[in-house]
């Protein structure tokens, strides 16, 4: 039976990405520590990293200014702030607040939920290559 522990690394102002659409895009390296049973008592643990991309709104509505701060408290790596702002905000259907509120439930550890939230983001915003990424790479990390 595979265990999983994630182990969170956030590395702030890694990388920004402005996009016409009115999201700026910044970096948050995750690593993900697979343990795998080898014999009777011994396991195998591997380290897998990755990169998240967590998106700010740019504009002046509420839902903007709930998704930046939460998306700031992230990046500071306070983790269950983030997911408090967010809870209520995933109603409006935001493909980046569904993003990041999945990315941010991936960062607590539950990564099944998480891939859903991101899914829904990639379903809304097909073309949104940020939102595809984070999309695609969890899908490989599940297989």
């Amino acid at each position: 039976m595979w265990h999983r522990l994630l182990r969170i690394v956030l590395h702030g102002s890694v990388a920004f990405c402005l996009s016409a659409c009115g999201y700026q895009y910044e970096t948050i390296r995750c690593v993900r520590t697979v343990t795998v049973p080898h014999n009777d008592s011994q396991a195998i643990s591997v380290q897998v990293n990755f990169t998240a991309y967590v998106a700010y709104i740019h504009n002046s509505s509420d839902i903007a200014l709930t998704n930046n701060d939460a998306i700031s408290r992230l990046a500071k790596g306070d983790v269950e702030g983030a997911l408090t702002l967010l809870q209520p905000a995933i109603s409006t259907g935001e493909p980046a607040v569904l993003n990041n509120y999945g990315i941010a439930l991936i960062l607590k550890g539950d990564v099944d939920k998480g891939y859903e939230y991101i899914y829904k983001a990639a379903v809304l915003k097909p073309h949104n290559p940020y939102f595809r990424k984070n999309y695609l790479y969890l899908h490989e990390l599940k297989q």
